[in-house]
């Protein structure tokens, strides 16, 4: 029993406010996916996809016109791997994603499923976010106290809120470079 339990892993998650989310992340980009590739990864011991979207706008840091990003799981023939919160993505998926990266490596998203908000239209057409998990789930969890983020909200409310916290952050550090109080490199839209 001791040995099987040696090799049992687990991941807990805690949920993280938007602030959290925006000050983790290297890179926030809003595009649309145009590939998936699943691919061996860990010399053939597990499966990750990589996921390419195609950058509308960045609201924080610049990864270029096109963005991969590597998320846990994915299918490779007859084998699957499933990783409890990880997103999946599907060619044409709207997104706002959260990236972290170091070095030279393949970006990854912050959080798993928090670090993802699917764009969709409701139906006055205004397009909307939606968070890839609800964040309420664990504010009552000892010791966390969390503000969840809303379970619907238009994009452009979103986006303006995440450059807020974005310029907050960088003007709250010393020495960055602003212009009429704004960082003076911020991200381009496209």
């Amino acid at each position: 029993c001791v040995a099987a339990a040696a090799g049992l892993e687990a991941t807990v998650i805690l949920p993280a406010s938007l602030e959290e989310l925006v000050t983790g992340a290297r890179a926030i980009v809003h595009g649309r996916v145009v590939v998936t590739e699943p691919r061996w990864a860990d010399g053939r011991r597990q499966i990750e996809t990589l996921v390419t979207v195609r950058a509308e706008e960045y609201l924080k840091g610049d990864l270029g016109g096109e963005v991969t990003f590597k998320v846990p799981g994915g299918q490779m023939g007859p084998y699957r791997r499933v990783v409890v919160g990880a997103p999946t993505f599907r060619e044409g998926d709207e997104v706002v994603v959260f990236l972290n990266a170091q070095g030279p490596a393949v970006p990854w998203i912050s959080g798993l499923n928090q670090g993802v908000f699917r764009v969709a239209q409701n139906a006055a057409g205004v397009k909307v976010v939606i968070p890839g998990v609800s964040l309420t789930a664990g504010e009552n969890a000892p010791g966390v106290t969390r503000q969840p983020l809303p379970e619907r909200l238009a994009l452009r409310v979103f986006n303006a809120q995440v450059r807020a916290l974005t310029r907050a952050r960088v003007l709250a550090r010393p020495g960055v470079p602003t212009r009429d109080g704004v960082p003076a490199r911020e991200g381009r839209a496209r």
